[in-house]
């Protein structure tokens, strides 16, 4: 039959509005694409110093480390097992930590109140912010962090609105497993803790499940923290090395503003700025305690000198605040045009960094740690194939008994994770790799990949020292195929016994 209003009797052309879609479609469409870009690119980067240093700790399992916990390690040997040099399959679990954390941001939309469109400009803002590609470029401990702690928040905001104390039991499950991750938790909880006592809902305290959460979470931090007291606190120490590194390479304190818009993205500012003005003012007066979080947590970071990204458990909490003000706020067409424009700049952006760069020409020799952080981010780390070329070619002439000796833990890791026959057992002094193990008590003949300035340093260990292979590609990555020389040191000076501790150091020392 014929439409009544169309006089020529052809049917009706069939109109879907866009904004009839429900937002769990929309998120879905968001998570999917999201999914297939971050799964696309995860092979494009070669190893990351972290993610080889991962896979040697996966064969060291421990229930404490220097600078994490065993949650990663046991991932990294998993993914060891299933597909031992795939980088793609390694990557997995942080692609999914970034998508639950797209998720997460939709989710806390909705508690906050939000309608339809503030969800899916909330899972908008995650999934177009630069941080998620960050978060999902290599296996690493942020990648769970940031989620871990933005699924916290949201059981918290969800007990506030529903007040269902099994809430708070899954809180400290999810703690748990965090702190399996890094012992960066209780300083969220700290802030939660100020924040909440400065604005409520102070009544949570008298919750016994809250309680029991909190058991839950410290029994499960006991291991690593034996651990540490162990060893005397290595996260401790670790905290002036991070320092120092940031400095180097951002600009420190200075440079923490400059690096949380670039970690938040176009559309992700606009949001944190609405968000605070909703969190400040009436809109969202309910979760007052999460400015007061927020303001301790961005101190922490300035004045411990962390790294940026610390803080990135909160953008899934400030998007999706800023996502219902500004979509309550806003005429309909103006916050759609935001959303649009800004989100396209930002997948503009992050195409740029993701698809081109790497594919460009071969990059630029870097002189300082600030182009160093740079070229990592953009080409991510290279190299690796020639520094374990040069180490078997060293180590062919070699006596059985000899040791190689590495200034880095990212260069023992990459030489251990080649798994050559060629080269002799490796050892290093450096950070986590130090607590694998030290050389046998009669190796009298080490090779020291180490710095082009190392010879009066290795003469305070070694009678002997002379240098055997060079590696200086112009455009290398330094302390792997750039600013490196492999020494060979005869006659130790003392027992290794001795000498382990005074080598023993938690600076990643790639030779500028």
């Amino acid at each position: 039959m014929s439409d009544p209003r169309r006089r020529d009797g052809a049917k009706p052309a069939v109109r879907w509005r866009i904004s009839s879609a429900p937002a769990a479609a929309w998120i879905v469409l968001i998570v999917v694409v999201a999914t297939v870009a971050l799964v696309a690119r995860a092979g494009r980067y070669r190893w990351f110093g972290d993610e080889l240093y991962f896979l040697a700790a996966g064969h060291h399992l421990a229930v404490g480390y220097v600078d994490q916990g065993p949650l990663v390690p046991l991932l990294a040997r998993l993914a060891g097992v299933v597909a031992p040099d795939s980088v793609t399959v390694l990557r997995l679990p942080a692609i999914v930590a970034g998508v639950v954390a797209i998720i997460v941001s939709a989710a806390l939309a909705r508690e906050f109140g939000g309608g339809r469109a503030a969800r899916v400009l909330a899972a908008l803002g995650y999934a177009s912010c630069p941080f998620l590609i960050t978060q999902t470029a290599s296996l690493s401990t942020f990648a769970f962090d940031a989620t871990a702690v933005a699924i916290l928040i949201w059981l918290l905001v969800r007990w506030i609105r529903v007040r269902r104390d099994r809430l708070l039991l899954a809180t400290g499950v999810v703690a748990a497993v965090d702190l399996q991750v890094k012992l960066l938790l209780p300083v969220v909880i700290a802030a939660l803790v100020l924040g909440i006592a400065c604005c409520g809902p102070r009544e949570i305290v008298r919750r016994p499940a809250l309680w029991c959460a909190a058991t839950v979470a410290t029994l499960s931090a006991l291991p690593a923290l034996v651990w540490q007291w162990r060893h005397d606190w290595p996260q401790l120490a670790m905290g002036t090395v991070i320092r120092a590194e940031q400095q180097a390479a951002t600009g420190g304190p200075a440079g923490l503003p400059v690096q949380l818009v670039t970690m938040s993205g176009v559309l992700g500012v606009v949001l944190i700025c609405c968000g605070a003005y909703g969190v400040v003012g009436a809109r969202l007066r309910p979760y007052r305690f999460l400015a007061v979080a927020s303001v301790v947590m961005a101190l922490f970071v300035i004045v411990a000198g962390g790294r940026p990204y610390y803080l990135a458990g909160l953008l899934p909490v400030l998007f999706a605040a800023g996502a219902c003000v500004l979509v309550e706020r806003s005429p309909a067409r103006w916050w759609r045009s935001i959303a649009v424009v800004t989100a396209a700049s930002s997948v503009v952006i992050a195409s740029g960094v993701v698809v081109l760069l790497p594919s460009a020409a071969p990059p630029r020799p870097v002189s300082t740690r600030a182009e160093l952080s740079t070229r990592m981010r953009i080409s991510g780390t290279t190299g690796w194939d020639g520094l374990v070329a040069a180490v078997a070619r060293a180590a062919a002439a070699e006596p059985r008994g000899t040791a190689v000796l590495t200034r880095t833990y990212w260069q023992a890791s990459a030489l251990a994770h080649a798994n050559d026959p060629r080269i002799p057992p490796v050892y290093s002094a450096d950070r986590g790799f130090a607590a694998f193990g030290r050389p046998p008590p009669d190796t009298i003949t080490a090779l020291c990949v180490d710095t082009d300035s190392a010879e009066t340093r290795l003469r305070r260990t070694f009678f002997g020292v002379v240098p055997m292979v060079l590696l200086d590609d112009p455009r290398g990555f330094p302390g792997i195929d750039a600013h490196v020389t492999i020494w060979r040191c005869t006659g130790p000076r003392a027992s290794w016994e001795r000498i382990w501790p005074e080598l023993t150091t938690d600076i990643l020392d790639p030779g500028i």
